[in-house]
């Protein structure tokens, strides 16, 4: 005689299942925006195949969470999208987003996965990821084609193999300072183009936001960003190292809002997460002293912004609580019906 194991989703399933159905349902309200004012045939496909992916990862969770008996959250809906809102951004800020999107899903999906132990929550996200890699070259395809892919900086290829002989090599806050290695490079120049994509949104936002507060919050989002920016392009310069262009500031005047002040408000905090992990990853392969206390600063102040953003989400009603874990003090310590 068998006997069929089928377990409940564990707190790391259940977290990452619950935070793809909050974002997909962003994505949707936002691509959606996007596809009703774009102007680029060669973009529409890409925009329409990544709804997709959105709509088919809600339904699959949708229809898990049901089978599980938990409750199947708000996210977002079409009460949070103004499809007749006139154009915000350009053709060229709607791909780079997609990239930067894909480009994060790729990260999120293979943590998802790696950290999942149910057999049918792996495929899931083994799914997610090839969809997602799929949406990555479509994206980065086009924008080659287009001539509007951003390129890392190059540098000279090794000629002989070293070894380093002093922890000089580790760098130090003051002097002189060893070139950059090549990852370093690498990290200093994504950041460079995340902080880019998130400066573009958040000038956007501040220009349509409905609250004067929000407008406010979006401003000072968009400053940290472009001071974030700086810091890693005069590390760069110090290296002798060029960055290509940037296409940024590609805004419209339209000062009517595409989205609910609640999806900005979202969208800004999750943006700042993300920012947050790019750069505890970029912190852990940075060898030079120097970009540690860059990557530990700037973490601290976006860390600092996203409170602030988690602050009026409260405030406003707009903050919905993820799964949490059972007060078990409050089990024992509350009162007792005599």
């Amino acid at each position: 005689m068998s006997v069929e194991h089928n377990p409940g989703l564990t707190s790391s399933e259940l977290a990452t299942l619950w935070n793809t159905y909050l974002a997909d349902s962003l994505a949707i309200c936002v691509l959606k925006h996007f596809l009703a004012t774009n102007e680029t045939m060669d973009f529409k496909t890409i925009i329409e195949f990544a709804i997709s992916i959105s709509k088919s990862h809600m339904e699959d969770i949708t229809s898990l969470f049901e089978s599980e008996n938990i409750p199947i959250p708000h996210g977002f809906n079409d009460n949070d999208v103004n499809l007749h809102a006139p154009k915000l951004w350009s053709d060229t800020s709607y791909i780079r987003y997609l990239q930067h999107m894909g480009r994060t899903g790729l990260s999120t999906y293979g943590l998802a996965k790696a950290i999942s132990s149910r057999k049918d929550i792996r495929a899931l996200y083994k799914k997610y990821y090839s969809q997602t890699e799929e949406l990555y070259d479509m994206v980065s395809d086009t924008q080659l084609e287009k001539g509007v892919y951003i390129r890392s900086p190059y540098i000279s290829y090794p000629t002989s193999i070293e070894y380093v002989k002093d922890n000089s090599f580790l760098g130090s806050l003051f002097g002189q300072k060893r070139p950059l290695l090549a990852v370093e490079i690498a990290h200093l120049g994504t950041n460079i183009e995340v902080n880019n994509v998130g400066k573009t949104l958040f000038l956007g936002f501040s220009q349509v936001a409905q609250s004067q507060k929000l407008r406010d919050f979006f401003r000072k989002g968009y400053e940290i960003g472009k001071k974030q920016v700086d810091t890693f392009l005069d590390v760069l310069r110090e290296n002798d190292t060029a960055y290509p262009s940037t296409w940024d500031g590609t805004l419209t005047e339209s000062t009517e809002t595409p989205f609910s002040d609640k999806l900005m408000l979202f969208h800004a905090n999750m943006l700042g997460a993300i920012g947050i992990a790019d750069y505890g990853t970029a912190l852990s392969a940075s060898i030079r002293k120097d970009l540690s206390v860059h990557y530990l600063r700037l973490m601290s102040e976006i860390a600092s912004y996203t409170e602030d953003g988690a602050t009026l989400l409260i405030k406003n009603g707009w903050f919905e609580k993820p799964p949490i874990s059972i007060d078990r003090k409050q089990l024992r310590d509350g009162p007792r019906e005599s």
